[in-house]
């Protein structure tokens, strides 16, 4: 991509923010003053990323430009909605069922209305939301329609599931600190990690990079999958918020209805609900009136609930994005909050590694083949190691146990994948790393 000088590189004002958010922020700057058009801030669930964002509009305003922010759910446009105006930034909205006001230097943007309609009056920058969403034709269309301008773009998570690479819109990936950082720093809840259960998925058919929902609903949707995690979330979450992501509407109604007749307040959404069934739910869980959400086809993105104690995994998912997402809904802190608990009944742990794990981003096409470590925790010390016979810290000697399917659910003693040790996995790879070095070393003298 051709770079050219940004002309809204020096508009950025740095108060209130914290150290890591203004490096940040300069970073982002000196992107633009370097030559780069189309920079994507990474920065995981938070990190604060509409609040950086917020600064970058403000500074905007100053100088006389005009600003779009792009989302593509009605959940984020009003989250964005409420953050903006606490941020004192005037704007206006192109969305469906909101009147227009195009002289305002701001606007929030839905792109599927923006994409139905014409403008005269141009953006000099974008902010893309969800930016790993944006190499679709539905935002090519929008951005051109507009003159191409300048971009920024907000994610936690630059990798789009059917491989493409990010680098078709955007040039830079600038890195702010991990979920592992705002964890350790007390700015994220601590994980509880349990996967009491991996389902068989072999015979899944793969189409368009994930597994097919019609097989996945028909392996997902058991009444023995489905009575367990009730079973586990009572035992580990008893009563506490929850939301949990299925594999279609059919399945999340299966779900809540087993968790009501647990005695639990639970409802079922998904795509295909009312903009008031939606914020119903959201209301509920946030009053503490419903205690489990289980949805599909939303809330990966665009929930602000700090209140969500624990996440139920129980779609299983090749989207590393899906996932992270996913855990990030419950990972906010809130009081009386000590930590978010993950049920995984989905094996994506095992699919993507530890949540917390740090990651090397990239702009290019996704390698086929590519894929996290698998997960082992040593009952004895507690290394987390790729799968072996023998704990290679300790020597332990692993039992041999019996292979589960979808048809055998865990019983017994639910144990905990402690996140804590997820570093343990990396040092081990980086140690045989350095020894492989050493010793091809060796053989060049």
């Amino acid at each position: 991509m051709e770079k050219t000088n940004h002309p809204i590189g020096a508009f950025f004002i740095m108060a209130e923010l914290r150290p890591e958010q203004q490096k940040a922020l300069n970073d982002v700057k000196n992107a633009y003053a370097s030559g780069f058009r189309a920079p994507i801030l990474c920065a995981p669930t938070g990190a604060g990323k509409t609040f950086m964002a917020s600064k970058i509009i403000s500074s905007a305003i100053k100088k006389g430009k005009r600003v779009w922010f792009l989302v593509h759910l009605n959940e984020i446009l009003e989250d964005t909605a409420t953050r903006l105006s606490q941020s004192g930034i005037d704007f206006g909205f192109i969305a469906a069922g909101r009147k227009m006001n195009m002289l305002k230097q701001v606007q929030l943007v839905s792109v599927q209305t923006a994409a139905r309609r014409t403008f005269e009056i141009y953006p000099d920058l974008v902010i893309v939301d969800e930016c790993h969403l944006a190499v679709a034709s539905t935002y090519k269309k929008v951005l051109q329609s507009v003159g191409n301008p300048f971009l920024l773009g907000l994610t936690g998570t630059p990798r789009r599931l059917d491989g493409r690479g990010l680098n078709e819109m955007f040039d830079v990936i600038i890195k702010t600190q991990s979920t592992r950082d705002l964890i350790q720093s007390g700015r994220l809840a601590p994980i509880k990690y349990y996967a009491p259960y991996v389902p068989e998925l072999k015979k899944i058919k793969i189409t368009r990079g994930d597994y097919a929902l019609d097989e996945l609903k028909s392996a997902m949707d058991k009444t023995s999958v489905t009575g367990d995690t009730v079973k586990h979330y009572k035992e580990k979450c008893d009563g506490r918020r929850a939301v949990a992501f299925c594999v279609n509407i059919e399945h999340a109604q299966h779900a809540a209805e087993m968790f009501r007749a647990s005695g639990y307040s639970a409802v079922a959404i998904s795509g295909d609900s009312t903009k008031e069934e939606r914020r119903s739910a959201m209301d509920g869980l946030r009053s503490g009136k419903i205690q489990v959400v289980c949805n599909c086809q939303l809330w990966v993105a665009g929930v602000d609930v700090p209140n969500i104690e624990c996440v139920i995994l129980l779609r299983p998912s090749k989207s590393l994005t899906f996932y992270l997402q996913a855990i990030g809904r419950g990972l906010r802190l809130a009081n009386g909050k000590n930590c978010l608990t993950v049920l995984d009944h989905a094996g994506l742990i095992f699919e993507h590694g530890p949540p917390d794990m740090e990651r090397e981003w990239s702009l290019e096409a996704k390698k086929k083949g590519s894929s996290a470590p698998p997960v082992r925790q040593c009952p004895k010390c507690f290394a987390a190691h790729a799968p072996a016979p023998v704990c290679p810290e300790c020597g332990y000697v692993y039992e041999q146990k019996k292979r589960f399917s979808s048809d055998q659910p865990v019983d017994g003693e639910l144990d905990e994948i402690d996140m804590r040790q997820a570093a343990a996995l990396e040092r081990l790879a980086k140690r045989k790393e350095m020894i492989a070095k050493k010793a091809e070393q060796g053989r060049a003298k």
